[in-house]
């Protein structure tokens, strides 16, 4: 879900990502996955995971290269 568009809160609350801050009037605040938090406090997007080499498990590089490259 993407985060809403920022906007100043009106009321006090807490923020959902528990940055130990609260949210008072006046902080601009998004919503995340229906959660209110500080609009600097949004959690990055995680890149998308990259695929697996089926002989040695690793996982392999930007470039497509893996752990087998260069074994005997």
């Amino acid at each position: 879900m993407t985060p809403s568009h920022p906007f100043p809160a009106r009321y006090d609350g807490t923020c959902a990502v528990e940055c130990g801050s609260r949210i008072h009037p006046g902080d601009m605040v998004q919503y995340v996955e229906d959660q209110l938090v500080h609009n600097g406090c949004v959690p990055a997007d995680e890149p998308e995971p990259r695929p697996v080499c089926g002989e040695c498990f690793m996982e392999q590089a930007v470039n497509g290269a893996c752990g087998c490259e260069g074994m005997p």
